[in-house]
């Protein structure tokens, strides 16, 4: 018999508090900053530290064996949540009765959450489950912006009248590169607490950029808008052997203008699309890279329809900062 409720309500707050309800009533062990789930659960680990009195974060790596609805309740903190989803395969995320499908795989792997309403978080049974999630005081938020100008800009994302309570979109590609590279280390490793505080500052400097640039705006536009240039990003994303198609080709996707499916586009994703499937091929040349699959780097270049292999190892070294014959070489190492 599963000892486990088919749903479990709790609350977040800044302090390591809200941990002990887990504790309590479904077996999870704390080892300092450490989060042990039970077997029965999930295998795995989390990891919860203060960065500040205003800055948690939560980090949640497992593989779920036993499916439990998490219902987050209000608490009586005023913080947003910032979810950042790279897990393996789709999990739920559900706000007012709707799902969101969001992970690696998913059209949406960025979300911003007020604590002031519930949620819901499924991940996918047998599949790992990779989050981090910031918690961030309004009050602190605050301080990075001119007051007049965050009650003005931030009032219709956060209204509660509009149920604008919420946001979902990508993650942009610098925080994708901290995201992966943190999703290789071990929470065990002794140094973990030190390399997440540093992931978490650097993902906090990249959000204030996302706010101060495009979020502000994004209540203004139409859901069928948004669900459009959302359908052409699945056809970006299914095509990245390719050049680039073009705007002209992604706005007619979307039935929109170039103009404003560039300005939409930039609002849900907090970059251009040319410089999204940019990173987004370099993203996968990484990957095929350390697959062991191919001997040459013209190998990989040409396969992600690159002409030049000198070309490609330029940008690769710009966007990761080592040539891509080091990642080649290492990977074959290992084999």
């Amino acid at each position: 018999m599963n000892k486990f409720p088919d749903e479990f309500r709790h609350i977040y707050t800044l302090s390591p508090e809200w941990l002990q309800k887990f504790v309590d009533e479904i077996d999870f062990r704390l080892v300092g900053e450490k989060i042990y789930f039970p077997d029965e659960l999930a295998s795995g680990t989390g990891y919860f530290t203060e960065i500040s009195p205003d800055v948690s974060v939560l980090v949640i790596d497992s593989v779920v064996n036993t499916s439990v609805r998490f219902t987050r309740l209000p608490s009586d903190e005023d913080f947003w949540i910032i979810y950042y989803d790279l897990s393996d395969s789709y999990s739920k995320h559900i706000i007012n009765n709707v799902n969101h499908k969001i992970g690696y795989k998913s059209k949406l792997n960025f979300a911003i959450v007020d604590d002031n309403i519930s949620s819901t978080y499924v991940s996918t049974v047998g599949e790992r489950a990779f989050t981090i999630r910031l918690f961030i005081r309004k009050s602190y938020l605050k301080t990075f912006f001119n007051h007049n100008e965050f009650e003005t800009d931030f009032k219709d994302v956060f209204d509660d009248k509009k149920k604008k309570m919420f946001f979902y979109g990508r993650i942009d590609s610098r925080s994708k590169i901290i995201l992966h590279n943190l999703k290789q280390e071990h929470i065990d490793s002794a140094n973990y607490g030190l390399l997440l505080k540093a992931a978490a500052y650097n993902l906090l400097g990249y959000l204030i950029e996302r706010l101060n640039t495009s979020m502000p705006t994004s209540s203004n536009h139409l859901e069928k808008d948004i669900e459009a240039v959302l359908l052409s990003q699945e056809q970006l994303l299914s095509n990245l052997l390719i050049p680039f198609p073009g705007i002209e080709f992604l706005a007619n996707i979307a039935n929109m203008s170039a103009t404003k499916y560039r300005n939409l586009y930039n609002v849900i994703f907090g970059t251009s699309p040319s410089l999204f499937f940019k990173n987004e091929k370099l993203l996968l040349a990484k990957e095929l890279l350390e697959s062991g699959d191919f001997k040459l780097i013209s190998d990989v270049a040409f396969e992600l329809g690159y002409h030049k292999t000198a070309y490609f190892s330029t940008i690769y070294k710009e966007y990761f900062g080592v040539l891509p014959h080091t990642v080649l070489k290492s990977s074959h190492q290992e084999i």
